[in-house]
C-alpha cells in the first residue's frame, strides 16, 4: 500500500512539474489578443488589441489617424503612397501589426499581406458626408479608440448643426453656384464628395446644377454653360497656376460672373480632400468665403 501511495504522490508531482514547466512556453507561443473587424471586402480580420504599429495605404486614413492616436503609433505616415503601386516589400519591411487599405488598393496587394500574416483591413472611400463620418468612427473602431471616434461624431454633428443654422438665413434666390476645379477631371462633378458637402453649405455645384453625369471633364462649352459664380482653385503651398490660367486668360471665360467679379480664388487642397474628421470645419470655411455676409451673423 504505502508503495502504491508513493508512486501516486511522485506521479501527481511530475504532473504539476509539466503542468507548470509549459505554462510560460505555451504563453510565450501564444499571439497577443485580438478582436475581429469586418473588412469593406467581405473579410472579417483579426485585429490587435492595442496595434502599436499601423501603417495607413491612404493620406486620408493617416490624417484620420493622426486625430486619434499619438504618432508613435504610426509605422509610416503617406510616403507609400507617392507610388503607383505598393510594393509588398516596402510594407512588410515597416513591420507593421495592422496595415488599414482603402478600397481602391490592388486586392493582390491585400492578399499578399495578409498571407505573410499582417493584419490589414480595408475601408471604403467615402463620396458622401455621412459616409466620411462613418469612416472616421470606423477607423477608430479598427484600432481599438471607439471613444474618439465618438468624440469626432458628435464634433462633426455640432458643426453640420451650425451649417444648417447658417443655412437657412440664405434665401433660394441668392444661392451662389461653384466650380470646384481639380487637376483630375470631374473629380469635384455631380456625386463627388465635394457635390454632397453642397448640399449641406447651400451652394449650387455646377456640374450637377446643369445636369452633368459624374466624373465628366469640364470642357470649355460645358464651362460656359455652368456660369459659375465662383471659380474655385486648389491650393498646396499655393494656387495650381497652370490650373488657374486655363480659366483666367482663356478669352472665352471672361463675361463668367466669377471672372468679372474677380472670384476665381484658391481654396486649401485639403477643403477639396477632406475625407476626415475635418469636414465640418471644412464646409464651414467654405460657406463664409461664398457668402462673407455669415462672419458677422455666423454666431448669431
Amino acid at each position: 500500500m504505502n508503495k502504491k501511495i508513493g508512486f501516486f504522490i511522485c506521479l501527481m508531482i511530475l504532473l504539476c512539474v509539466c503542468l507548470t514547466g509549459c505554462g510560460p512556453q505555451s504563453e510565450a507561443n501564444v499571439t497577443p489578443y485580438t478582436r475581429y473587424v469586418d473588412s469593406h471586402d467581405g473579410v472579417q480580420v483579426a485585429v490587435p488589441e492595442h496595434p502599436k504599429r499601423i501603417l495607413s495605404l491612404s493620406s486620408a486614413v493617416d490624417t484620420i489617424l493622426l486625430g486619434l492616436i499619438e504618432p508613435e503609433r504610426l509605422a509610416g505616415i503617406n510616403k507609400l503612397s507617392t507610388y503607383d503601386s505598393y510594393p509588398l516589400e516596402k510594407i512588410i519591411a515597416l513591420k507593421p501589426d495592422l496595415v488599414i487599405a482603402p478600397d481602391y488598393i490592388s486586392a493582390d496587394v491585400i492578399y499578399g499581406l495578409r498571407h505573410m500574416g499582417i493584419a490589414t483591413v480595408v475601408v471604403p472611400t467615402p463620396s458622401t458626408v455621412d459616409g466620411v463620418i462613418q469612416n472616421v468612427m470606423e477607423i477608430a473602431h479598427i484600432i481599438g479608440e471607439d471613444e474618439k471616434g465618438s468624440f469626432y461624431n458628435r464634433k462633426i454633428h455640432r458643426e453640420i448643426d451650425e451649417i444648417k443654422h447658417l443655412a437657412e438665413s440664405i434665401p433660394i434666390e441668392q444661392r451662389k453656384t461653384v466650380l470646384f476645379v481639380s487637376s483630375m477631371d470631374g473629380y469635384t462633378g455631380t456625386g463627388s464628395l465635394f457635390d454632397d458637402m453642397c448640399h449641406y453649405m447651400s451652394i449650387y455645384n455646377a456640374p450637377n446644377r446643369i445636369g452633368l453625369p459624374p466624373h465628366i471633364p469640364f470642357g470649355e462649352e460645358r464651362v460656359l454653360a455652368m456660369n459659375p459664380d465662383y471659380i474655385f482653385i486648389p491650393s498646396y503651398k499655393g494656387m495650381d497656376k497652370n490650373l488657374a490660367d486655363r480659366y483666367l486668360k482663356n478669352p472665352a471665360f471672361q463675361n463668367l460672373p466669377a471672372i468679372k467679379e474677380n472670384r476665381v480664388k484658391p481654396l486649401p487642397a485639403a477643403y477639396l480632400y477632406t475625407m476626415n474628421q475635418h469636414i465640418g470645419e471644412a464646409m464651414l470655411a467654405i460657406m463664409h468665403t461664398v457668402y462673407p455676409q455669415l462672419e458677422r451673423n455666423s454666431h448669431d
